[in-house]
C-alpha cells in the first residue's frame, strides 16, 4: 500500500464526512483512512459509521489532543508513506496522484509537502499559501507548512512524532515541522491540492492570553531539548519565540489591551529585530494608531 491517510478528529460531526469524502473521491486508489477520534461527545462516531468503505478504520481513544491523535495514527498506518487531513479540511482530487508522481520524481524521499489555498467554504474568497524558499532557516521564522500537504515516509516515524504536551496545542505542527526539517531534506511542490476551510468554529480563531503564553513557552522549551535543532540552530529559536509574542500582541491589539501589547510587542522585537519588518508589526502598529 503507498498511502496511509491519519484523519485526527474531535466532534466534527456536521463536517467530518465532507474531509473523509475528499479523500474516496481521489484518482489514486492506493491508500487507507485512519480515522482517530480524540474522544467526541457529538455523533460524530455515527456519522463516520454511515460510510461504508473498506478503505476506512475507525479509532476512538481518549480526549488527548490532536498530536496524541495523530501519533496514534501513524502507528496503526500501513503505508509506505503518511499523510495527513484535518477533519475540517479537504483534498482536491488529484492531491494523492501528485503525491504519488512527485515522490517517484525526486527517488523515493523521506518527506515531501505539496501545496494549499485556504478561504472560506464556498471558495468564493480564496488565498494561496507560499511556501518557503530555504528550509529549515525559514520554517524558524513562520510556519507556512501544513499537514494536509505532508507525506512522510513511515519509516521516519517510527522514531520520530508530534509532541504531545496539551500545552503546546495549535503550535505543535510548527514544532513538528521545524525538528522534521532540520532532520530531512522537505522536498516542495508548488502545486494545490488541498484547501484549508476558514471557518468559525477553527480552533485556531479562539485566543486566551494565558493559554498562548503557555504555547509560547511551550515551544520554546522543545526545540531548545531538542539535540537536533540545538546542534546547528539554537540561535534561530528566538525567532520562533518573537513569532509566538508577536501573534500574542496582535489578538491583543485587536482587542484594544493597548499596554499588554505593546509589552509583547516589544518582547517580540527584543528577541528579534526581523519581527519589526512583518507585516503583523505593520498591523500592530495601526491598532496602536487608532485606539491610542
Amino acid at each position: 500500500m503507498l498511502f496511509s491517510i491519519v484523519i485526527p478528529t474531535y466532534n466534527r460531526e456536521k463536517i467530518v464526512s465532507r474531509a473523509i469524502n475528499s479523500i474516496l473521491n481521489q484518482s489514486l486508489s492506493d491508500y487507507e483512512i485512519i480515522i482517530v477520534d480524540d474522544g467526541s461527545i457529538d455523533n460524530t462516531e455515527k456519522i463516520i459509521g454511515n460510510i461504508h468503505s473498506d478503505k476506512i478504520s475507525y479509532y476512538k481513544t481518549e480526549n488527548k489532543g490532536v498530536a496524541h491523535a495523530r501519533n496514534y495514527g501513524m502507528q496503526k498506518a500501513k503505508g509506505d508513506y503518511i499523510g495527513f487531513l484535518d477533519s475540517d479540511d479537504l483534498y482536491e482530487p488529484d492531491h494523492l496522484v501528485t503525491a504519488s508522481n512527485f515522490i517517484v520524481s525526486k527517488g523515493n524521499p523521506e518527506v515531501i509537502h505539496l501545496n494549499f489555498l485556504w478561504g472560506d467554504k464556498d471558495k468564493s474568497i480564496t488565498h494561496k499559501n507560499i511556501l518557503p524558499k530555504t528550509l529549515p532557516n525559514d520554517i524558524f521564522k513562520n510556519c507556512s507548512l501544513h499537514v494536509n500537504c505532508l507525506f512522510i515516509k513511515r519509516i521516519v516515524v517510527e522514531d520520530f512524532c508530534f509532541n504531545e504536551n496539551r500545552e503546546l496545542m495549535f503550535a505543535e505542527d510548527w514544532d513538528f515541522f521545524i525538528r522534521l526539517s532540520v532532520r530531512y531534506k522537505i522536498y516542495l511542490l508548488d502545486k494545490i491540492t488541498a484547501y484549508l476551510i476558514d471557518h468559525e468554529d477553527r480552533s485556531m480563531r479562539d485566543f486566551d492570553e494565558y493559554k498562548w503564553v503557555l504555547k509560547r513557552n511551550a515551544i520554546t522549551k522543545s526545540l531548545k531539548e531538542d539535540v537536533f535543532v540545538n546542534e546547528k540552530y539554537s540561535t534561530k529559536i528566538n525567532a520562533v519565540t518573537a513569532h509566538m509574542n508577536s501573534l500574542i500582541a496582535i489578538n491583543l491589539a485587536v482587542r484594544k489591551c493597548k499596554i499588554k501589547t505593546i509589552k509583547y510587542w516589544i518582547s517580540s522585537l527584543s528577541q528579534s529585530i526581523n519581527e519589526l519588518f512583518t507585516r503583523r508589526s505593520a498591523a500592530i502598529i495601526k491598532h496602536l494608531i487608532f485606539t491610542w
